[in-house]
């Protein structure tokens, strides 16, 4: 208390000689302000004490008590008189201009300092130095919050003048900023405070990885050679309890290193080695487990060969000394590379060749190699969580061996089969196929050994799963622990893949086996990274070089989807699989089988846009392709061609730049004539439709609108009952082009009304003599019977028009609904690649050495 009064006193010792000088000066206003300021900072204390005083009043004696009042009556007295004075003052000094101008300055400086302290908020890293800088803003708080009050105030009086007009300028802009940066600190706040809890959720699961590790090297010490083949394979047995404990610890590190990764500077530096000292022991035991396993293996003495289950008489599985299958017919005493169920399986896709377009041509191969594989049964967690198990994770440069190959895939194909309850998958048979088909992709050499890289993609690509999983577990197999992607591990991952059409002979269609275009269509032009939004981005457009994998997902998804709606050409009812829908026809759809085959019916063109889907339509999407139809009919062939639509994105096939290819690649295929044979053929095309003349393409579209008319039923069985908005202003504005139309088609009719009659009215009577005259009269009524046929055929038109403008106009009536959606694909027979595959890659010749029983 004493500390308080004399505070007081010095006070109003300050007050006093304010109140004796000149009120206008500048120093007295200054001086005023620090006093204001000094009575809000003691208003706490002055709270305290009085409360305190209160509290010890019924504790003291009776001459205390009474001494204790009197001073706490008095310190109240003076407080109050010292706010009361402090208050005059200011109310006089409020409408002196010097005042004012002193406030606009205070006002602009303090707008500084907040501008200074939010570029030094931008280099707080920690929790100590935010709560330093945080406690300089409160001590500022006061005086600014102090400022503001008084600038509103005044502004509130003097709404005019330039003095009002300044300080309201810099009073909304102190305002903003301070409010600004106090926001903007309570969000650096909230941030260190996460990123705090976050280091030290990292600091718990870094302790318990360091320990696991610890816990599985100490394990590895035990270790002893097996003295038999039965010890060899019970400490197999151990060994895969032992690798199925890494899996977890491995995406464990992952996370923490994720995690370290958004802290950045954040985390410790005695932490960020401890990370990377985990890690590298973790590798470590990968590869001492892995030596371990073989050594293990090799003295089981091939026991976890597939054994003669796979094959039936008069076959019979061999290995070459490099661990490379080959089968041997003993029959006709002939050694094949392919199993006896892959020929048959190579010679069933031979007969889809006949299907017109690559991609969907590729796509068909594939999901009958999916299913005969039995690929479409392993779910993508199930193929990820066996890599891990054997260690592939982070391995994409190390070789795999055919033992090692087996090993994985019979681990996958196990777990693959407890998880069908319906289905019996014959595992030593897949395991085999796939095998097989894994060394006709990357290894048609038989060399024994393929990448990890490429094992993990041919098994992906064809294993179950959604699209969008499967491009990211594709892009994680090239990222760096910050999730970026280099050109080269890209350029690797797009020839791994296009490896799979390769060999079914069908990569010309699909860029060639340049992939350099690919990587920079990907990359773009100034990116040398490349990020997994970027990447999924890029695929989602489908690129030319995968646009068969995006087709192989929609036929797997079809297969078992009906459609209430009959093929045009082959009269199927259902239509079973993909449905293709012509938007420029009316009511006129397609199955699959025909659209692959190419034919056409009723008036459609291989060039006509069409859309593709996988599920059964809804009525939105009816009335939506209506439209569509309605609008395309409007539209030239001239149209199309300037506007053409293909269903991916086109990637350059031409050889240009430095390949970047595998470092285990199979022989080069010559299909890069096929690419550029496809080049000049489209050219040739385009000349070709340019050599038509402007009036053939109007009398052409003309006639087919009149014959689509004179086809189309009177009101169209898959019309959707209800539309939303947008397709109304969409029918609204197809409405007045046909009124336009119709408006011309009037006048054109006139025309040749008067035509007619004024040239039927010109015809002379020629003498019977005169040969030329009977001639050009007969022209003329041929010319005139012309013209009455057309006009007929006008009016028809006219009429079929009327009834269509009729039905829009009831649709438009009908109250909107939301519509469902649904995935589709808008594809045009024409844009379509329709190369002719090559043969299959020729293969090395198997051993001619016949093993006989």
């Amino acid at each position: 208390m004493d500390k308080f009064l004399a505070w007081l006193s010095e006070a109003e010792s300050v007050l006093e000689s304010l109140e004796g000088g000149e009120l206008e000066s500048r120093r007295c206003a200054q001086q005023l302000k620090e006093l204001q300021v000094d009575i809000e900072r003691q208003s706490g204390a002055h709270a305290a004490l009085r409360a305190s005083s209160l509290a010890l009043l019924g504790s003291l004696s009776p001459e205390d008590a009474l001494m204790l009042q009197l001073r706490g009556d008095e310190m109240e007295r003076r407080w109050q008189a010292l706010k009361s004075r402090t208050l005059d003052i200011r109310n006089r000094l409020e409408h002196n201009v010097e005042y004012w101008n002193t406030l606009l300055l205070s006002l602009r400086e303090l707008t500084e300092w907040v501008i200074r302290k939010d570029t030094e908020l931008g280099l707080v890293s920690c929790q100590d130095d935010h709560r330093a800088f945080r406690q300089q803003l409160e001590d500022k708080r006061p005086l600014i919050e102090s400022s503001l009050r008084s600038a509103r105030q005044y502004v509130s009086g003097e709404p005019s003048g330039e003095l009002a007009r300044n300080l309201r300028r810099e009073l909304v802009k102190l305002s903003d900023k301070w409010n600004a940066l106090i926001e903007r600190s309570d969000q650096v706040g909230t941030k260190l405070e996460q990123n705090m809890t976050k280091l030290k959720h990292l600091e718990a699961n870094l302790k318990d990885s360091t320990a696991a590790v610890a816990s599985l090297e100490r394990m590895t010490l035990s270790w002893s050679s097996p003295r038999s083949a039965a010890e060899a394979r019970e400490l197999l047995s151990n060994l895969r309890t032992l690798e199925q404990k890494l899996p977890p610890l491995q995406r464990t590190l992952e996370e923490i290193r994720s995690q370290a990764t958004f802290l950045g500077s954040t985390l410790p530096p005695n932490q960020a080695a401890q990370l990377e000292d985990c890690t590298a022991r973790c590798r470590a035991l990968q590869v001492a487990i892995r030596e371990r396993r073989e050594q293990l293996t090799s003295s089981t003495q091939g026991e976890l060969s597939p054994g003669p289950s796979s094959v039936q008489a008069p076959w019979e599985r061999a290995i070459t000394p490099n661990k490379v299958p080959y089968y041997i017919n003993h029959s006709l005493e002939t050694t094949h590379w392919d199993h006896p169920q892959m020929i048959e399986l190579f010679a069933c896709l031979l007969q889809l060749n006949e299907v017109k377009y690559s991609a969907y041509r590729t796509a068909l191969k594939l999901r009958v190699i999916q299913k005969k594989l039995c690929l479409e049964m392993v779910s993508l967690s199930t193929a990820s969580e066996a890599f891990d198990l054997h260690g592939l994770r982070g391995q994409n440069d190390r070789l795999l061996d055919v033992p090692d190959m087996m090993l994985v895939l019979r681990a996958i194909y196990t777990n693959a089969s407890t998880q069908q309850t319906n289905i019996t998958i014959d595992v030593p048979l897949v395991v085999d196929l796939t095998l097989n088909w894994l060394l006709n992709v990357y290894d048609s050499q038989r060399t024994g050994q393929i990448r990890v890289l490429s094992f993990k993609v041919g098994l992906i690509i064809l294993c179950q799963g959604h699209l969008e999983d499967k491009y990211r577990y594709l892009f994680r197999l090239i990222a760096d622990p910050q999730q970026h992607a280099n050109q080269r591990k890209l350029g690797l991952l797009l020839h791994d893949v296009l490896q799979i059409p390769r060999q079914l002979g069908e990569v010309a269609a699909f860029g060639g086996s340049n992939i350099e275009p690919s990587v920079r269509s990907c990359l773009g032009e100034n990116r040398d990274e490349l990020e997994v939004a970027h990447f999924l981005a890029w695929l989602k457009q489908e690129p030319q070089s995968l646009v068969w994998l995006p087709v192989l997902h929609r036929l797997a998804a079809a297969e078992t989807a009906k459609h209430q709606a009959k093929c045009n050409c082959c009269k199927a009812y259902p239509i079973v699989g993909l449905r293709y829908r012509c938007l420029k026809c009316f009511n006129f759809d397609m199955c699959q089988t025909c659209f692959f085959a190419g034919r056409t019916a009723k008036g459609h063109k291989p060039s006509h846009p069409m859309h593709e889907y996988c599920a059964t339509t809804t009525s939105a999407e009816d009335v939506r392709d209506f439209t569509k139809a309605l609008r395309n009919k409007f539209k030239s062939k001239r149209y199309f061609l300037k506007h053409p639509r293909v269903g991916y994105l086109p990637v350059r096939s031409i050889l240009e730049g430095d390949e970047l290819e595998s470092p285990i690649a199979s022989p080069q295929r010559g299909n890069d004539m096929h690419s550029r044979l496809e080049i000049y053929a489209n050219r040739l095309a385009e000349v070709e439709l340019r050599t038509a003349s402007p009036e053939d393409d109007e009398h052409r579209l003309i006639a087919d609108y009149c014959q689509s008319l004179e086809g189309a039923p009177a009101s169209p069985g898959q019309l959707m009952l209800v539309i939303d908005e947008e397709q109304r202003v969409e029918l609204q504005d197809m409405i007045r082009e046909l009124e336009a139309e119709n408006v011309a088609l009037r006048q054109e009719y006139e025309q040749l009304q008067r035509g007619g009659i004024g040239g039927a009215g010109n015809i002379p009577h020629p003498p019977l003599a005169n040969h030329d005259v009977l001639a050009e009269a007969r022209l003329l009524r041929q010319h005139k019977g012309r013209l009455e046929a057309r006009m007929q055929i006008l009016e028809d038109h006219n009429r079929q028009l009327e009834a269509q403008l009729q039905r829009l106009r009831q649709l438009l009536d009908e109250p909107p609904v939301t519509n469902a959606t649904l995935q589709t694909r808008s594809v045009t027979a024409s844009q379509l690649n329709q190369d002719v595959p090559s043969s299959r890659a020729a293969q090395p010749p198997p051993p001619t050495e016949i093993h006989r029983r």
